[in-house]
């Protein structure tokens, strides 16, 4: 077991666990003084007018999702790293370097 993967995985752990309130979306301002919240429902775009406040935190929450992604992304190719190399599998043609990297 590779202890260094092992490691980055349970530090990503426990940034996954500290991450505060996701969302998805974008915000963008709108004059006069206006926020609106766009992002998708079932395949359509759907927008919501916001105050400077809830606009804030939206913008908060789409970061944390953002990182959420690419923590979950890390962790996900750590996993497959870890398992690919460590657990006893089938005979390959190819060397697994060769083999692209799923995202």
């Amino acid at each position: 077991m590779n202890s260094r993967l092992s490691r980055r995985y349970a530090t990503l752990q426990k940034q996954l666990a500290a991450i505060g309130p996701v969302s998805q979306g974008s915000v963008a301002f709108q004059p006069p003084g206006s926020w609106r919240w766009t992002f998708k429902v079932q395949g359509k775009t759907a927008c919501v007018a916001l105050s400077k406040e809830q606009a804030s935190q939206m913008l908060q929450a789409i970061g944390n999702h953002k990182r959420l992604e690419g923590i979950v992304r890390e962790m996900r190719e750590i996993t497959q790293t870890l398992i690919l190399e460590n657990v006893p599998g089938v005979r390959r043609r190819k060397p697994l370097s060769a083999i692209p990297k799923a995202r």
